[in-house]
């Protein structure tokens, strides 16, 4: 049973960080889950037949979330009903709020604990939740073109690692990133030409756009790897901060979700909806975070 659900908790995290806005850290932390990956991605050397074990399936379930559900929440709820999809993710991160919280005030008081005060860990929070709304301000840069070069490989490489810390890090979108410098379009775009041209057996257009995609997928592990190892230290050392410093960031996190939602004449069904999926996002993710 608990395999199954962790399935599910993959596909959510894997949905997720395809969608700008959308934190795939943020899904971990929401359902309770985030200390225990974060630990199976930086112990994977040491133990690696238990961080396999632990991680397998939410990998698998990241696959199928992404295989199955990618193109019915692009190309379909998000464009026929954004605010309701919108509003069923903000629904996940709120619900996992609690939990959060929890851990904030989980290390005793700050005298007794030697952790900081609550003056230190409310101005690490504003900044944090500043950082989000910052990045929504700076919205979608110019689009890139992208074509296989030396200076294209590395620029590729430093995105994948930024998306990766992105996708580590919760409240930070890595897809909203992308969209940022511009290589959100060219990314996926590739992965698309890729998959098509595996069903066309087109190798030419394949091996192309392998150029493209694997220094992206080097940078993405990289980045996966350092960012938990840096996240791990800080949990280790400076554990109120670090929490309250997550907190900010996921609690900013419903704002570009919103926004990015927005657009056109928002009927009475609309908000309705919005209601019940906000309500139905908030269950899910509060029942998964207390598992």
């Amino acid at each position: 049973m608990n395999f199954i659900l962790d399935i599910i908790r993959g596909a959510v995290i894997g949905v997720a960080n395809i969608i700008p806005g959308v934190s795939g850290g943020t899904m971990m932390v929401t359902m309770g889950i985030y200390d225990k990956l974060l630990g199976s991605i930086t112990g994977i050397f040491k133990q690696f037949k238990k961080s396999i074990k632990t991680l397998l399936p939410y990998l698998i379930g990241m696959a199928v979330g992404i295989g199955a559900f990618a193109f019915l929440l692009t190309k379909v709820l998000l464009v026929r009903f954004p605010l309701p999809t919108a509003f069923a993710f903000i629904g996940l991160i709120a619900g996992g709020v609690p939990v959060l919280v929890k851990k904030v005030r989980g290390g005793g008081s700050a005298k007794a604990s030697g952790q900081p005060g609550p003056v230190p860990c409310i101005l690490i929070f504003i900044l944090f939740f500043a950082l989000i709304i910052g990045m929504q301000l700076l919205g979608e840069g110019a689009e890139r073109a992208v074509t296989p070069s030396f200076l294209n490989t590395v620029i590729l490489l430093v995105m994948g690692v930024l998306s990766a810390a992105a996708m580590v890090i919760p409240g930070v979108s890595g897809s909203l990133l992308l969209l940022a410098f511009g290589y959100y379009n060219p990314v996926t775009g590739a992965v698309t030409d890729f998959i098509s041209a595996v069903f066309d057996l087109n190798f030419g257009v394949m091996f192309e756009k392998a150029l493209i995609l694997f220094p992206f997928g080097i940078g993405v592990l990289l980045g996966i790897f350092f960012v938990a190892k840096l996240i791990e230290w800080l949990l280790a050392h400076h554990e109120r901060l670090t929490y309250c410093s997550i907190l900010g960031l996921v609690c900013a996190s419903p704002v570009p979700v919103f926004f990015n939602a927005l657009g056109g004449v928002i009927g009475i069904g609309a908000v309705i909806a919005s209601i019940v999926t906000f309500g139905g996002g908030f269950v899910v993710a509060y029942v998964m975070g207390r598992e």
